[in-house]
């Protein structure tokens, strides 16, 4: 998650489409559906409480928890006017017409996805808090190489948990990855995280491994390690 200025050069990234299935969730499976985020309010106040709530230890470190509901409050508020690539980027998983699930892919050239008013981060937090939520967003943004997707986030909320939202969201990802040619897509994620047994069932398989310290630690936390996931991709599809 990025706060920094957005490039207005920044375009979406689109490219001849790669073979004729359909997009995973375009149809209901098992009454999971998936769409892009849209410019409401609604849709804005979901995915900024599913996300605080969703990374509610690593946000709470940096803002304390009693700055949790203020944080959430930014962070709806941010979801609104964006640029058209924000919204293409982050999609939204429902489950029989409720939103339960979120993801935000990027590419090549998507560094910094969304703009930010700090002022306002500032009157809800405070100097030093915002100082913290800021560098926690640097540390974990990500410059992502030509050919591959990285996925930035991935949450679903408690109530749909075991119904196949995350694994949808995940084929979902691959889809738009090839739409895009790209032959890998990748994500970072705690060890102790347990959605990593998801990710192995979908292909992804650990390329590294990263010791929280030093900047990450003081921004995520405790010690602790984050496997680097990686899975390739075939642009071979029917």
């Amino acid at each position: 998650m990025s706060y920094e200025q957005y490039n207005n050069s920044i375009s979406p990234v689109t490219s001849q489409p790669v073979g004729n299935s359909p997009a995973p969730g375009a149809t209901p499976i098992n009454g999971v559906t998936i769409r892009t985020l849209q410019d409401t309010t609604t849709d804005a106040e979901f995915a900024g409480k599913l996300v605080v709530e969703a990374f509610r230890g690593k946000i709470a470190h940096n803002v304390t928890e009693q700055k949790l509901p203020a944080t959430a409050r930014y962070m709806s508020a941010n979801n609104r006017g964006q640029a058209p690539a924000f919204y293409q980027r982050t999609l939204v998983a429902e489950l029989e017409g409720v939103p339960v699930g979120l993801m935000q892919l990027k590419f090549h050239g998507d560094k910094y996805l969304n703009t930010a008013d700090d002022n306002v981060l500032i009157s809800e937090l405070g100097c030093w808090r915002t100082l913290r939520f800021v560098c926690f967003t640097l540390v974990t943004d990500e410059d992502v190489k030509l050919g591959k997707c990285y996925v930035d986030h991935i949450c679903v909320d408690d109530s749909a948990r075991g119904r196949g939202v995350g694994k949808l969201l995940l084929d979902r990802a691959d889809y738009e990855a090839r739409q895009r040619q790209c032959h890998t897509i990748y994500l970072g994620v705690l060890t102790t995280n347990r959605a990593m047994r998801l990710y192995e069932r979908q292909g992804y398989h650990v390329t590294s491994t990263s010791s929280m310290c030093g900047c990450l630690y003081c921004c995520i936390g405790p010690p602790g390690k984050i496997y680097h996931m990686e899975k390739p991709l075939s642009t071979n599809v029917p």
